[in-house]
């Protein structure tokens, strides 16, 4: 017979399991909404940025059905394990990522279909920092991956979704800067700031998901 140990042992890499599923279609909605972006820098037409914007929002429709097949398993197991609130923060982290990134999709989308004219060079930083916050949800799924790993593999992924979203924190205080700085009209001025600082929000989260998984990793490793 599995003993109790053993049996909530297994139950947690179930749960990673599947929480590793959702990440992965969380780093799919920020490579989308990274090339939405990226179209919209290279003036691609409303049209073809309203496509892209559907495929958000159908892959974060799939990402939330997996986060609620997990509270309820998490619900489902009661007092098989002990720590289920730091199961529903980590997928509420996990979640909450991909609802900012739908943010930015839809605000960059309102300005392409408005036509608002934006500073070429805050459009290029725009792509840049949106690179690196890529770059960032990218290093915090392969931390995810690695949680089922071994210590040290898992501490260097840690390390490096830090270093990137430090990245993506000194990128954005440069472009936030520059846009102030601009002479953009007020309504592409604003909406500008808000694209990027929420971008910076999607890195920042990315970051409480690792302290999230940190937790966890005391109980796996």
């Amino acid at each position: 017979m599995f003993s109790t140990r053993q049996r909530e042992q297994d139950i947690r890499m179930r749960l990673l399991s599947l929480t590793q599923d959702q990440m992965r279609e969380v780093v799919d909605i920020i490579r989308k909404t990274n090339l939405l972006i990226e179209n919209f820098c290279n003036d691609k037409s409303s049209q073809e940025l309203e496509t892209l914007y559907q495929e958000i929002l159908k892959t974060e429709f799939h990402a939330r059905e997996i986060k609620r097949s997990i509270e309820d398993e998490v619900t489902n197991l009661g007092a098989l394990l002990t720590n289920k609130e730091d199961f529903i923060r980590l997928i509420n982290g996990i979640d909450k990522i991909s609802d900012i990134a739908e943010g930015v999709a839809f605000r960059v989308l309102s300005l392409s279909r408005t036509k608002l004219k934006v500073n070429k060079d805050i459009m290029r930083d725009m792509c840049i920092l949106s690179d690196s916050v890529l770059k960032a949800v990218i290093r915090l799924r392969e931390a995810v991956l690695a949680i089922t790993l071994n210590n040290e593999t898992f501490k260097n992924k840690v390390k490096e979704t830090e270093d990137a979203e430090r990245d993506v924190d000194d990128k954005y205080r440069n472009l936030d800067l520059a846009i102030l700085q601009s002479e953009m009209r007020i309504p592409q001025l604003l909406l500008s700031r808000e694209i990027v600082s929420m971008l910076e929000d999607i890195a920042d989260k990315a970051e409480e998901v690792v302290e999230n998984l940190r937790v966890l990793a005391f109980v796996i490793l």
